[in-house]
């Protein structure tokens, strides 16, 4: 039960950070169109690949931990 507690905690704050890079990526793309400059559009596009990059990282372990509280689960319900 602890494992399962811990995973939940986890995945809570993973949603969070998710969100504030989803705040963050906005902007980007908010910089990348609105961009006063060559070289500001080239920078919100840099921030915008590391923010994707980051997103897709925080996205896989989001997975990871939804199957292993999916084996939990079967796992509980089998005894």
């Amino acid at each position: 039960m602890f494992k399962e507690t811990q995973l939940h905690q986890e995945f809570l704050d993973l949603e969070h950070q998710m969100r504030l890079l989803d705040r963050r990526l906005a902007d980007a793309l908010h910089r990348i169109r609105h961009g006063s400059s060559a070289d500001l559009i080239e920078i919100a596009r840099r921030d915008e690949r590391q923010l994707l990059t980051e997103l897709d990282r925080l996205m896989t372990r989001m997975r990871a931990i939804e199957g292993q509280l999916l084996q939990i689960q079967k796992h509980a319900t089998r005894h």
